[in-house]
């Protein structure tokens, strides 16, 4: 369920991203009108502004001894002489030279008008303002947030019904494959019981390959338990004894070889640590054993060996099977080496996410009817001993 919101939240932001491109031309152009519009009513507010000084200016009376100059927050003015000479000024900027009747610099914009006869005998009156595109700024950032805004929430409630029959239809999915798999498990679990005391007791080939059958059974179950929770749950690292639990795994397998007649051959170093889950490392070696056995002819022999190499450890399964045609084809989903044997391809594939996951290094060799060697290169871990006060 987290995983399609997010998928749907990730595709949201795209198609949002998409329509901006689309609409950045029109912003664009209504950007420029309004930085055009924008200076054309900064130009108009000087104008109307000298006008005002001027007409003060006009109002001086002939025997006016004191004039108090005009003072604005907004604009900045100064007087020149008809030899454009400062007369007066509130600019505390230098006065740039005029080509036309308005001009801008890096902050500023100025306007010099010109004055009829007056009583302070100034012929120019230059009015300054700082240029402020404010306000067209902020309404360019509005128009894009209310589109950006806009167009994510439609694409995601719109995805988000598109997708609602899909995350309906998996959610029951997971739960019927979850009910069965857990359905399976107890009666599974009764019958190696049950059959493993049978075999101990009667000692019959058949109750053997019916028993060598549940273990194979057995594994693929695992197999789909894992694909089926790998998603849902963490599975935390542990300490573990690499050795015992490889011995452990080997034996477990003992009755599918000898159904046929193959001879597992280990060479195991005691007390080697990894770092790693349990059922993982259950999976990886599972997974190569079973394709051991199930690739190799009858009374044939599977060497599984682990030792350590300096700082790593090397667990290995060879066998004297039927080879591999694709080996670089063999850890994907689905691919089978042999569609005589039956399975469903998902046990490499899952081996190699495990591997990627612990930084794990396979190594492959195979020559086609002569076997195959699988290499995992695992991090060496030493024990904690536990310090006594």
């Amino acid at each position: 369920m987290k995983s399609e919101t997010k998928n749907a939240f990730i595709f949201a932001i795209i198609l949002t991203f998409l329509t901006l491109l689309l609409v950045s031309f029109p912003i664009l152009n209504y950007l420029s009108v309004s930085l055009r519009l924008s200076q054309v009513n900064q130009e108009t507010q000087l104008r109307s502004y000298a006008k005002e000084i001027e007409a003060t200016i006009q109002g001086i009376l002939p025997l006016q001894k004191t004039f108090l100059f005009p003072r604005s927050i907004l604009f900045k003015s100064t007087l020149l002489d008809a030899n454009n000479r400062i007369v007066f000024s509130l600019i505390e900027e230098p006065i740039p030279s005029f080509s036309d009747e308005f001009v801008t610099n890096e902050s500023s914009l100025f306007y010099k008008h010109p004055l009829a006869s007056n009583a302070l005998h100034v012929k120019y009156l230059i009015v300054q303002k700082e240029i402020s595109h404010s306000q067209v700024i902020f309404d360019i950032l509005v128009i894009i947030g209310v589109v950006l805004m806009g167009m994510l929430l439609f694409s995601y409630l719109l995805l988000k019904l598109l997708l609602k029959p899909y995350i309906e239809t998996s959610t029951r999915m997971n739960l019927f494959f979850t009910d069965v798999m857990h359905e399976l498990k107890t009666p599974l679990g009764i019958m190696q019981l049950n059959i493993e005391g049978l075999v101990q007791k009667y000692k019959d080939k058949r109750l053997g390959r019916t028993l060598a059958a549940l273990s194979t059974l057995a594994t693929l179950y695992d197999d789909l338990e894992y694909l089926i929770k790998n998603k849902t749950i963490t599975y935390t690292t542990e300490l573990l004894n690499f050795s015992t639990f490889l011995e452990d795994r080997i034996a477990y397998f003992e009755a599918l070889s000898a159904s046929k007649e193959i001879t597992i051959c280990s060479h195991i170093e005691s007390q080697l640590y990894v770092r790693i889950n349990r059922i993982e490392l259950q999976r990886i070696i599972d997974n190569n054993i079973t394709n051991a056995i199930k690739y190799s002819p009858t009374q044939t022999i599977i060497e599984v060996t682990l030792n350590a190499d300096n700082d790593r450890l090397c667990f290995k399964v060879k066998d004297q099977g039927v080879g591999i045609k694709e080996v670089e084809k063999i850890f994907e989903r689905h691919y089978r080496g042999d569609i005589y044997k039956g399975g469903f391809g998902i046990g490499l594939s899952i081996v190699k996410s495990i591997c990627d996951k612990y930084g794990v290094v396979i190594e492959v060799q195979s020559e086609e009817k002569k076997g195959s060697e699988f290499s995992y290169w695992f991090r060496k871990e030493e024990k904690e001993e536990k310090i006594s006060s």
